[in-house]
């Protein structure tokens, strides 16, 4: 076997393991996204406290890792559902027009707009991480009850 021959298998060798890789990868990053969590495993892909209160009497919950820098957490029943989004991605809820702005007990800003598909939507910023709370429902939530769940994340 000569020089060339020897430094081709090498090089097929590093090709089949980097394609091994990237695979791997591709196929991790797909199950991760489309399976669904124990809420309180969220903190394994991602910096977040589950709220400690919920507005809504859930039956099942559930947690999905959006990438590296996205979890959402959701709480859901027969009639409403609440999803919320942790985010490094600072920004990411842009929301062109929020109907209000609101002060939370700590002094963060928060907004709160209603979409025009009837999804109420609190947004705020601790620290390097963006959350947001949609709801939707038959009913509207009280913008305390954003509040309170916001104050129970720690």
């Amino acid at each position: 076997m000569n020089a060339i021959e020897k430094r081709f298998i090498i090089s097929n060798k590093i090709r089949n393991i980097l394609t091994y890789l990237l695979v791997g990868y591709i196929a991790f990053m797909v199950v991760v996204s489309v399976v669904k969590f124990p809420v309180s495993v969220a903190g394994l892909f991602f910096k977040l406290e589950p709220p400690v209160y919920v507005p809504i009497q859930a039956d099942h919950t559930y947690a999905r890792a959006i990438g590296f820098d996205r979890v959402q957490l959701t709480y859901e029943n027969q009639n409403e559902s609440i999803i919320v989004w942790a985010t490094s991605k600072l920004g990411w809820n842009n929301v062109s027009d929020w109907d209000e702005s609101l002060t939370l007990p700590d002094g963060t800003t928060a907004y709160y707009t209603v979409a025009s598909d009837d999804t109420q939507m609190f947004s705020w910023t601790k620290g390097k991480v963006e959350y947001s709370i949609d709801y939707k429902g038959t009913s509207n939530l009280a913008k305390e009850e954003f509040i309170k769940t916001a104050l129970s994340m720690k």
